[in-house]
């Protein structure tokens, strides 16, 4: 399944904003960028997302 920032935000929990920043500072890169320029990310990232969140928390 392929997410937009908009989509993943809403179904992780955290902001579109959040989502943008992890990409600027390279923790979360998108799996790809779609030809309008959005930001695209498959299963791989919403697992790295995960862990991101994890090690958040703890």
């Amino acid at each position: 399944m392929e997410y937009t920032v908009q989509k993943l935000a809403k179904v992780s929990g955290v902001t579109a904003r959040t989502l943008r920043y992890y990409d600027e500072i390279g923790i979360l890169k998108p799996a790809r960028i779609n030809s309008s320029g959005y930001r695209i990310y498959g299963s791989r990232e919403v697992d790295r997302l995960q862990q991101i969140l994890f090690s958040v928390k703890n």
